[in-house]
């Protein structure tokens, strides 16, 4: 098992109920079409911090909804909302439950 944590700068005036309505219809499209995607979060950290923790069963579905699918829908659906660059960490999964 695999995760993906992004950590997100949001603009100050950013709208946060549009943008959990657009990663929520995001994640439930994951939900049906890629089984591999085992768990999609997003967490408001602060005024203006979001993350969004992404898990997924194993490194190949990793790499490839990462590239084909949330790279471009990030870019339309997220990357309006960022004040700056989102830092981002990929990890396996050594100990504990998801």
């Amino acid at each position: 098992m695999h995760f993906v944590v992004n950590h997100l700068p949001i603009r100050a005036d950013a709208d946060w109920a549009e943008m959990a309505r657009r990663f929520g219809d995001f994640a439930a499209g994951l939900k049906v079409s890629r089984p591999g995607v085992t768990s999609t979060l997003l967490l408001r950290a602060g005024e203006e911090e979001a993350i969004v923790i992404v898990g997924y069963a194993d490194l190949a579905t990793l790499k490839d909804v990462s590239s084909n699918v949330a790279a471009p829908w990030f870019a339309e659906n997220i990357r309006p909302y960022l004040s700056g660059p989102a830092a981002r960490s990929v990890g396996e999964v050594l100990a504990g439950f998801a």
